[in-house]
Parts: structure tokens; C-alpha cells; sequence
């Protein structure tokens, strides 16, 4: 299962109704399916989306798809932020990951105060500052936040990201094919 949606960059797996639990089936994997995306396609934030947003997000399609329908791998992806921000987001990313190279991976998550100026600057409907007050942007400042708004660009997107699916569709593929042969062998 795969959510899509932009106003900013990221890519995320269960839980995201609370802060503190990670999926545990195909944990693992999908911590891993994340971690090689992030590096071919994204370059962003990306684990648990609870975790690593800094807040609750209850009642998401994430949780319900992956614990009712019992789907082995979920995910939700923030494919697109406008091109000012996408530079300066990934260039203050990119700084943040290098100063403390594990951090996320030591139980910290996006609304640490590590993080805190890049969300400043960059406010994301999925990561607020208790302070951050939505401005009222114009029709067209709100478009070109969440979509291209030239055809490379798009293009650009498109291909990136439909890359990123097939590539996770291939890793799913892969585990699934082991997981099966395995139980088969036992």
C-alpha cells in the first residue's frame, strides 16, 4: 500500500497514530525499502511517521490499511515541495544528517530541536511548531507549494517518483518471494 502526497518531502511507514510504537511486522524490511529510496529518490525524512513527524497522527489510512487489512508493507510518501524550498530543505537535510550522522536513529525524531530551524523555515502540514502560524498565502503561492508548476518539472517528478514505486515494488516483490519460499522450506 503506498499513500501519495506533497507539500513537502519525506517518506513514511506505520505508526503514525502515536509517537512511540513502530510497526513490527516487516519492520525490518520496510525500515530498509525506506532507507535505499531515500538514498536513490528522496534525500528527506523517512521512518515510522509518528516518530519522525514529532506528533500523533490518528485515524491515517497508513494505520488503518496496515493493521486492519493486516497489508505486509505500508507506506505514505511527501513527494513534492516547490523548487526554492526543495533546495534549501535538502541542503539544511543533508547538514542536519552529516552533523550527527545517527541521530534519528537513536530515538530522536523530527520535532527535536535539532530540527528545529529547518521547519521554521520550511512549515509543513505534517511537522508544526507549536508557534508557526499558517499565513494566508494566495491561490498561486498554495498551488506551487504542492505542484509542479512547469512540464520539466513535472516530468521530473514523475519520473523520480514513479522510479522510487518501482523500485519498492521490486524490493517488496524480492521479500515477499524469500518470505514464501522460506515458510515453504520449513
Amino acid at each position: 500500500f503506498l499513500t501519495i502526497h506533497s507539500g513537502t518531502r519525506g517518506m513514511y511507514m506505520p505508526w503514525a497514530y502515536d509517537m512511540e510504537h513502530l510497526a513490527k511486522r516487516n519492520q525490518p524490511e520496510m525500515m530498509e525499502i525506506l532507507r535505499t529510496i531515500d538514498k536513490n529518490h528522496c534525500q528527506c525524512p523517512f521512518g515510522a511517521a509518528g516518530r519522525e513527524v514529532g506528533y500523533s497522527c490518528p485515524g491515517t489510512c497508513l494505520d488503518w490499511v496496515y493493521d486492519e487489512l493486516k497489508t505486509d508493507y505500508a507506506f505514505a510518501f511527501e513527494i513534492f515541495v516547490d523548487r526554492a524550498q526543495d533546495a534549501d530543505l535538502k541542503a539544511r537535510w543533508e547538514e542536519k544528517m552529516t552533523s550527527e550522522p545517527s541521530f534519528l536513529q537513536f530515538g530522536r525524531d523530527l520535532a527535536h530541536e535539532h530540527f528545529r530551524d529547518v521547519f521554521e523555515s520550511h512549515p509543513s502540514c505534517f511537522v508544526q511548531l507549536k508557534q508557526q502560524h499558517h499565513k494566508h498565502r494566495s491561490h498561486f503561492d498554495c498551488f506551487t507549494n504542492f505542484n509542479p508548476t512547469d512540464a520539466d518539472q513535472y516530468k521530473e517528478t514523475v519520473e523520480n517518483w514513479s522510479g522510487a514505486y518501482l523500485d519498492m515494488a521490486a524490493m517488496i516483490a524480492k521479500n515477499l518471494k524469500a518470505n514464501k519460499t522460506a515458510t515453504t522450506e520449513v
